[in-house]
């Protein structure tokens, strides 16, 4: 008589965070629905429950993953040898490549509307405020090579102008299907770089 094997825990969580993020992803934290999360996973609400104890600690979890995973694809390019602008030029490449690569990923991270529930909007707000400080970290040795102290209000508003442009390029490239990944970042190096290529010192 042989006897049914038991799936590891790291591996039924593992299919309840995939299922996690197509749900989230495509419907949004309100729709989002934990009963159609945990048959998407293959198991059951109370299996569920003991790896994540609500929506809301699902939906952080998936936050966490995923922040992570878009801030990997970014401090490699950034953390690359080289002149600045080969830098950035792989930089805006790996933030493009996260976005056609982890396109449900990239939904979650950047939902046209966030989270209404006040809980996940501040989960929200939490996590992107991280990953922007993260990321302004990164950022800082180039910025002080330009003339800019990281933590000056002109700095950091420079950086968010990049940021959001970025998210806009991506959000236009979604609905641009036949626009290849390398015109979409020779195209932010046009509206980006040379603005923040303006800044180097010369000589």
């Amino acid at each position: 008589m042989t006897t049914k094997s038991r799936m590891p825990g790291a591996q039924r969580r593992g299919l309840i965070v995939e299922a996690a993020l197509a749900e989230f992803a495509e419907l949004g934290y309100e729709a989002a629905s934990v009963g159609r999360v945990a048959a998407a996973g293959g198991v059951s609400r109370t299996v569920l429950y003991d790896h994540f104890p609500s929506k809301f600690e699902l939906f952080k979890e998936l936050l966490r993953t995923e922040q992570q995973a878009l801030i990997s694809y970014l401090s490699a390019a950034l953390d690359s040898p080289g002149a600045t602008e080969d830098r950035w030029r792989a930089t805006f490449d790996a933030f493009f490549r996260f976005v056609e690569e982890q396109p449900l990923a990239w939904r979650l991270l950047y939902p046209r509307r966030p989270p209404l529930d006040q809980d996940a909007a501040h989960a929200y707000r939490q996590q992107r405020d991280e990953s922007n400080r993260i990321l302004a970290d990164l950022l800082a040795a180039d910025a002080r090579r330009a003339g800019l102290e990281p933590q000056t209000v002109r700095a950091r508003a420079v950086f968010a102008m990049h940021r959001d442009a970025l998210i806009a390029a991506a959000r236009w490239w979604a609905n641009h299907a036949d626009v290849a990944r390398e015109e979409i970042v020779e195209a932010a190096m046009a509206a980006l770089w040379t603005g923040f290529g303006g800044l180097q010192p010369s000589g």
